[in-house]
């Protein structure tokens, strides 16, 4: 990790502005990543900016971004005001998957920092890639990444890398190793208010009773994997976290979740401890990801969609 370090901190210098971007719909482990390179860059005298559209987002997003302070922003409207730019991508190396895929048009330079399984999406020609899927997430990664530079942090930014490598990590239950703890106790010694994360990531009780409405109509195939298809148009956010919480039941080792995310197109997310395949599944559709977290965007027909994923899970 340190070389990775090195390189980064010694790669800024050649540019005026720097420029810290995730996927589209981001969630806190992707924001609390933007937020630690931010600081970094900063901490070095550096014009610095988070990207982020800022449309459809969460509420617990919309909350942490409410919740920081003193962050530069840029978007789709401004970013092309930025000259001799660098562009860091975490939490994603495909380009349909970021929040706006012209983002490269705009740099001099771009750099990949992923822990989801390389695609063949990737892009060519970065300045530097480093994808680690045995990572728990970015946050893990980063959190390592300010304790090597000696950086200080807000508390609110602990805080969200805190609840990023919590919700990544389906509360320690996914793809955690004794450095994921780790980095987990480095963030409350770098300020993290543990109640201030319980309030941050709370629902309401609307929230988590129609949840728990689409959770009660899933059903098991193989015995094994839950698949739930969810009426109407809901955000990517509710299908990953349905996903996460079928893979709490007993007996269910993989999950999918399947709805509508727009008028065109459906979304899948898939959940697995580790034995079943379900990249193999998602990437079928087009999606990326890990083999215990993945999804996909399509414009393929739910009886295509149902079809895929139950014939890919009996085998």
């Amino acid at each position: 990790m340190e070389d990775l370090f090195n390189k980064l901190d010694r790669m800024y210098d050649d540019y005026d502005n720097i420029v810290v971007a995730g996927h589209s719909y981001p969630d806190l482990d992707c924001y609390g990543a933007c937020l630690a390179i931010y600081n970094r860059v900063c901490a070095l005298d550096k014009d610095c900016y988070v990207y982020l559209e800022g449309n459809g987002y969460s509420d617990i997003m919309n909350k942490a971004i409410s919740s920081v302070s003193d962050v530069k922003y840029v978007n789709d409207d401004n970013i092309g005001n930025l000259t001799n730019m660098l562009l860091i991508i975490v939490d994603a190396h495909q380009v349909d998957r970021l929040e706006n895929s012209r983002i490269f048009d705009f740099c001099k330079d771009f750099v990949i920092l992923d822990h989801h399984i390389k695609d063949r999406k990737c892009p060519k020609g970065s300045k530097l890639l480093y994808i680690n899927n045995s990572l728990s997430s970015m946050v893990e990664l980063m959190t390592y990444y300010l304790d090597y530079s000696n950086v200080s942090i807000d508390s609110s930014v602990a805080t969200i890398m805190l609840a990023g490598l919590e919700i990544d990590t389906n509360g320690y239950n996914l793809k955690t190793t004794s450095r994921t703890y780790k980095a987990a106790s480095m963030l409350v010694e770098m300020g993290a208010d543990v109640t201030l994360k319980q309030e941050l990531l709370k629902d309401s009780k609307d929230d988590y009773v129609r949840r728990a409405d689409f959770i009660k109509n899933s059903y098991t195939v193989n015995g094994n994997v839950a698949l739930c298809v969810l009426p109407d148009v809901n955000k990517t956010e509710t299908l990953a976290e349905i996903a996460d919480s079928l893979l709490t039941f007993d007996n269910i080792e993989a999950s999918f979740v399947v709805s509508k995310i727009n008028d065109l197109e459906y979304g899948v997310s898939a959940r697995s401890i580790g034995e079943i395949d379900i990249l193999k599944t998602v990437r079928k559709l087009g999606g990326g990801g890990s083999t215990t977290s993945c999804g996909a965007k399509t414009n393929k027909s739910l009886s295509e969609i149902k079809k895929l994923i139950i014939k890919s899970i009996k085998g």
